[in-house]
């Protein structure tokens, strides 16, 4: 239904519209400067529950901040995105992140108010460029989802099985406490002990353009939480990681890129090849595609 998006604020004409309120997410590159630009609609229906849409890629952003730049307002963006989808929308995850003051708007429908909304507020969207590779730039977040759905499309009911999608506390006799780690795969022992998984695992990205947001998902997502997991957990246990590094290309991971996550990867997981001399058993393991790390992850747990 072609309308326009003022036609549906403040509308009485039909009581069996929808109605809710409107805002604009905004980002503000600068505070001092207080350039502002739109990147996303949120509509809150009458049940509180948030509906949105948001910049699909930050092409737009290059001209003005570069790829690097453009690659950490994409990752802002990703984490507004899954606030959104967690119904979380009366904070903002960063200071560059604003919202506008709420309006009302009514229409048929959530998307028919959504496509008004989004097509009258958000200019930034390069309609003529070719699809930037998002199927390359995958974050770890993204690159779990897709594997674990992947791997319970090849093996039904295996997902459930070894899948731990939040992290959880681990223990051992002498540390009561014990500590929570981010390990997304576990297999339970077949054994007396039904309390411990043999093997523990996890799977992040190096698909990141800036080094901060590399290194942080490479070291502390990834190599941190092995570590941890191994050294309250002892040698008796197999540990993995998997590491998705996205295939060469021209445009974005260029071979200047791939030099920076080569040398990302092989001083953080110094540590970890470390510990394998020392007696641990923790199988490293790179891919470079979602569909290879499924392959690695059911070699790991068969």
């Amino acid at each position: 239904m072609n309308t326009s998006w003022l036609s549906l604020l403040n509308s009485n004409e039909n009581s069996d519209l929808i109605s809710g309120n409107w805002f604009t997410v905004r980002f503000m590159p600068d505070r001092i400067s207080g350039e502002i630009f739109n990147v996303g609609v949120v509509f809150v229906d009458k049940n509180s529950k948030c509906h949105y849409r948001i910049l699909e890629n930050t092409d737009a952003f290059q001209c003005l901040f570069g790829i690097s730049g453009a690659a950490n307002i994409k990752f802002l963006l990703d984490v507004v995105d899954e606030m959104f989808a967690n119904n979380n929308y009366t904070i903002t995850p960063s200071p560059h992140i604003i919202y506008s003051n709420y309006q009302t708007a009514r229409g048929e429908s959530v998307d028919e108010i959504l496509d008004d909304l989004y097509g009258s507020m958000i200019s930034l969207i390069c309609r003529n460029e070719k699809k930037s590779k998002k199927s390359q730039a995958l974050g770890t977040t993204d690159l779990r989802k897709k594997v674990f759905n992947q791997i319970e499309s090849r093996r039904k009911g295996m997902k459930d099985k070894i899948y731990n999608p939040e992290p959880f506390l681990i223990t051992n006799n002498s540390n009561e406490k014990g500590m929570l780690v981010d390990m997304p795969i576990s297999k339970y022992s077949l054994g007396d002990s039904n309390t411990r998984a043999e093997y523990y695992g996890t799977i992040i990205s190096a698909a990141y353009l800036d080094d901060i947001h590399r290194r942080y998902n490479i070291d502390y997502v990834g190599c941190t939480n092995v570590t941890n997991c191994c050294e309250i957990l002892g040698k008796a246990i197999k540990a993995s990681i998997v590491i998705y590094v996205p295939p060469v290309d021209e445009i974005v991971f260029t071979e200047a890129v791939q030099i920076n996550i080569r040398n990302e990867l092989d001083k953080c997981l110094y540590s970890l090849e470390k510990m394998n001399k020392d007696g641990y058993d923790i199988d490293i393991q790179i891919a470079h595609s979602s569909e290879e790390c499924g392959t690695k992850v059911l070699e790991f747990v068969d």
